[in-house]
């Protein structure tokens, strides 16, 4: 019965990918304090443990479908955020990234070098100890590349996956312990104490800016005009009069409403319905010479709007507490898809969801981003072109000291998908990639690749790890640690960089979800993701060409 099984399974791989999915998402859901496998470690140890029944054969391209979906998508959710690291003021946080992960590959090639690792351990591990996953895939897809034997392909292939599974967790635990324990004890610091001076020269304590603006104090009031108190009174004239805290939302000629701008020229006998502070209004009440208040609830029924923004270069803090005086409410914040608690946080490539009377809206969205295209409907033409172009620019081949380098299929989809992500970030009409539809791409579609991968390193799991060893161990946390040792002294002394910048910025350079959220518990505060996020849009990038730059040197 057991051979039986075991041959359906090897004949349908289909439903053993399936298999190995529904299992290590399920274990993935486990944790231990704030540390848990996640998906992908999950996924990988049940497609392993599936792939003990025999040799299991997956179709290239249907692995390379998986991998380029996922990795285009990651690189068009990071790109917007990545070239505006680029370019932003914070250059300290783009050296320090960049800086990281020179350090990481270069400890990680002489290790290589000096243990005489194979291409396929050395992605692996590369993978494993800086945890990024998708290195996986851009290793894998270089291999294939290589000039080699169809089983020597293989057997580094499973090499990659199985020094993964090997490296991981330590990759993950032992970083997340050293960032929030060890990290502050050698920069001599109280992380708890630097994160209240952090918190504090952001005036990040302020009400406007740690909970949501609401109407508390905010009113409704309509006015007759009585007379105009100047000649060619507009509606942008108007509210200048009292210094734009009074704004009009409707106005009525014969008890109709009409269409307006701020160039609108007002008449006598017209109805305006205002919004704005108690006390401004009563300005408007004390000028009776020029204008009634009329008691009717016709005229103040507003129209409310309610718009998804994203956050561009010209947000800052400030306007937060504008959007009171605007009679704005912040009804929502996240970003990645993860709600954001702390609006003192809120960065470029943030999402903001706002609701107010329509004209304000208007009024306050070039001062914060652009509308967000909030369609469920994917541009698929749009993706998909992104996708032939990064396969494309995978084919390029540049020989360096008769090395040839190469991003593969994978590495290509990963930059065309920075450059997309970005175009569409300042093209909010077309390229719409919903949040649901990328999270699919990002989890299911790596997920499926990295099934297939543990599936065919099954066979060949136990025999290599035993032969790895707890060499394959050793070399991977001085991998996961030592660069991060080494880019907190740089970053402290040459740099100049504080604790909280400092710690912040290399969770996001090491991809480091879990030390991310221990530092933020730890301190309660979450004022460390202000540096995180544009380290983590350039570690995602430098760290997943990692994989086809040790199979160039090494395969």
């Amino acid at each position: 019965m057991w051979k039986e099984f075991s041959s359906f399974l090897i004949a349908n791989p289909i439903i053993s990918i399936f298999l190995a999915l529904a299992g290590g998402y399920f274990i993935g859901k486990f944790k231990i304090k704030s540390f848990s496998l996640g998906s992908t470690v999950g996924v990988l140890l049940v497609g392993l443990l599936v792939g003990q029944l025999g040799i299991f054969t997956i179709a290239p391209i249907l692995k390379s479908v998986f991998f380029d979906l996922f990795i285009f998508v990651v690189g068009y959710e990071v790109g917007p955020a990545f070239i505006q690291s680029l370019k932003s003021s914070g250059l300290k946080l783009v050296v320090q990234s960049v800086f990281f992960s020179v350090v990481g590959f270069g400890v990680a090639m002489i290790l290589f070098k000096l243990f005489k690792l194979n291409a396929g351990e050395a992605a692996g591990i590369i993978a494993g100890s800086l945890t990024q996953s998708a290195t996986i895939g851009t290793a894998t897809s270089a291999i294939n590349g290589l000039n080699i034997s169809a089983a020597a392909k293989a057997t580094m292939t499973s090499n990659v996956a199985i020094a993964y599974a090997v490296t991981y967790v330590f990759g993950t635990m032992g970083v997340t312990i050293f960032l929030k324990n060890i990290a502050p004890v050698l920069l001599r610091v109280n992380l708890k104490d630097e994160t209240k001076k952090m918190v504090e020269s952001l005036d990040t304590g302020s009400d406007d800016h740690n909970v949501s603006p609401l109407l508390s104090n905010m009113s409704t009031r309509s006015f007759q005009i009585l007379q105009i108190p100047k000649e060619n009174l507009t509606i942008s004239r108007f509210e200048k009069d009292f210094h734009n805290k009074v704004i009009v939302q409707q106005v009525f000629s014969k008890h109709k409403p009409q269409t307006f701008d701020s160039l609108t020229v007002l008449k006598k006998g017209q109805v305006l319905t205002v919004l704005g502070d108690s006390e401004d209004l009563w300005k408007v009440m004390q000028a009776g010479v020029y204008y009634k208040e009329v008691f009717d609830d016709a005229y103040r029924k507003i129209p409310l709007r309610t718009v998804e923004l994203m956050l561009t270069n010209v947000f800052n803090h400030h306007a937060l507490s504008t959007l009171i005086d605007e009679n704005i409410v912040v009804i929502d914040a996240t970003r990645d898809g993860k709600k954001i608690e702390d609006l003192s946080t809120l960065t470029p490539g943030d999402r903001l969801t706002i609701a107010g009377p329509d004209r304000s809206v208007k009024k306050v969205l070039p001062t914060l981003g652009y509308a967000v295209d909030n369609s469920s409907e994917t541009d698929v033409t749009f993706m998909s072109i992104g996708i032939v172009l990064g396969i494309l620019i995978g084919t390029l081949v540049l020989t360096i000291g008769g090395i040839p380098l190469t991003l593969g299929a994978g590495g290509g989809a990963l930059f065309s998908g920075i450059f997309f992500g970005w175009y569409q970030n300042k093209k909010a009409y077309l390229g719409n990639i919903p949040s649901a539809t990328r999270w699919f791409l990002k989890s299911v579609g790596l997920n499926l690749f990295i099934a297939a991968v543990g599936l065919e390193a099954g066979s060949q799991f136990v025999k290599a790890l035993g032969s790895m060893g707890v060499q394959v161990l050793l070399i991977g946390a001085v991998i996961s640690i030592l660069p991060h040792v080494i880019t907190l002294f740089f970053s402290k002394y040459v740099l100049k960089l504080n604790a909280i910048d400092n710690i912040g910025s290399l969770t996001g350079a090491g991809t480091i979800n879990a030390a991310l959220n221990a530092v933020s518990e730890e301190t309660q505060s979450s004022v460390f993701s202000i540096s995180f996020t544009p380290a983590y849009a350039i570690g995602n990038v430098l760290l997943t060409i990692m994989g086809p730059l040790v199979v160039a040197l090494l395969g």
